[in-house]
C-alpha cells in the first residue's frame, strides 16, 4: 500500500512538472486565449512586453477597446484597450509591464480612455477569469494594495484561478447586457490604482491623462450622481486628472448603443481621439 501511495505521489509530481510550465507558456503567448473569457485581456498582456515605438500608449475598458481595439495594429499608437473586468489595477500592471519590457523605449503619452462606470468598478464575481486567470498573483501580488489582496482574498477559491486547466470558454459577460443599475463614483480600488498610474508615469516622463468614452445621452443622471459622490479627498488628489476628464465627457444619441455603455457596431465613432494619419 505505502508503495501504491508512493507511485501515486510521483505519477502527480511528474504531470504538475510537465502541465505547469505549458500551460504557463499557453498564457503568455501571443495565440493563447483566443477560445477563452477574456481574450482581448491576454492580447493586451502580450502586447504590454513589447510595444515597439509608440509615440501614445491608449488603456482603457471595454468600450475603449470598441474605439481602440487592442488586437488592431496601428502606425503611432498602441492600444491596450480591453475590458472593465481588470480593474485600474489591471490597467496599473499593464503599465507596468510596458516600463519595464520597454524601459528603452517609452510612450511619450498614456491615455486612460475609460467609462465613468469602470471607474466605479472593484473586485467583483467576474475577477476570477477576467483578473486572477490573466494576472496571476505569484507575479502581481506585490503590486497589491491592502484593500486590493482583501477583495482577492474574499473570492470563492481563489487560489485555484492559475490552476492547470481552469478555463472558461468565450460566453457574453453579464457586464454587456443592458442594466438600469446606476452607478456610485470612484471606486477605493479605482482612487489606490489611479494614484499609482499617475506617480509612475511622472516618475518616467511619460504624459499621462483620463479621457470619458462617450456616454448615452438617457444617462445624464447617472453621471451627475457619479460627481456629486465624489469624495472630497479624492478630488483633491486627483484634480489634475479628474478635472480635465470631467470636462472629456460627451454624450451620444442612446440608439447608438447596444446596453448602458456600449455602441451599436456600425455606431462606434471613428478615430474618437484624434490620433490616427488623416
Amino acid at each position: 500500500m505505502k508503495l501504491f501511495l508512493q507511485n501515486i505521489l510521483r505519477y502527480v509530481v511528474i504531470i504538475l512538472l510537465i502541465v505547469i510550465p505549458v500551460d504557463v507558456f499557453k498564457t503568455y503567448s501571443h495565440s493563447y486565449g483566443t477560445s477563452v473569457a477574456g481574450s482581448e485581456i491576454y492580447c493586451a498582456i502580450s502586447k504590454s512586453r513589447k510595444i515597439g515605438k509608440a509615440k501614445k500608449l491608449i488603456l482603457g475598458d471595454s468600450v475603449g477597446h470598441q474605439l481602440y481595439p487592442c488586437e488592431k495594429e496601428y502606425d503611432s499608437i498602441v492600444s491596450l484597450a480591453c475590458n472593465q473586468a481588470i480593474t485600474l489595477a489591471g490597467q496599473y500592471f499593464l503599465l507596468r509591464n510596458v516600463i519595464e519590457s520597454n524601459n528603452d523605449n517609452l510612450p511619450d503619452e498614456v491615455i486612460l480612455l475609460i467609462t465613468p462606470y469602470s471607474l466605479s468598478n472593484d473586485v467583483d464575481k467576474f475577477a476570477y477569469h477576467y483578473f486572477l486567470k490573466p494576472f496571476p498573483p505569484y507575479e502581481y501580488s506585490e503590486q497589491y494594495t491592502e484593500h486590493l489582496k482583501q477583495r482577492i482574498q474574499s473570492i470563492p477559491f481563489y487560489w485555484t484561478a492559475n490552476l492547470p486547466f481552469i478555463q472558461t470558454r468565450s460566453y457574453t459577460p453579464k457586464w454587456a447586457v443592458p442594466s438600469s443599475q446606476s452607478i456610485k463614483s470612484v471606486s477605493l480600488l479605482s482612487y489606490q490604482y489611479l494614484l499609482r498610474i499617475d506617480s509612475i508615469t511622472k516618475a518616467n516622463n511619460i504624459d499621462f491623462r483620463m479621457v470619458s468614452t462617450p456616454i448615452r445621452d438617457d444617462r445624464q443622471n447617472d453621471i451627475a450622481s457619479f460627481w456629486e459622490n465624489l469624495p472630497t479627498e479624492y478630488m483633491l488628489q486627483l484634480s489634475e486628472l479628474l478635472q480635465p476628464y470631467k470636462k472629456s465627457i460627451m454624450y451620444l444619441p442612446s440608439e447608438w448603443y447596444s446596453d448602458r455603455v456600449h455602441f451599436v457596431g456600425e455606431k462606434v465613432p471613428k478615430d474618437y481621439l484624434n490620433l490616427l494619419p488623416k
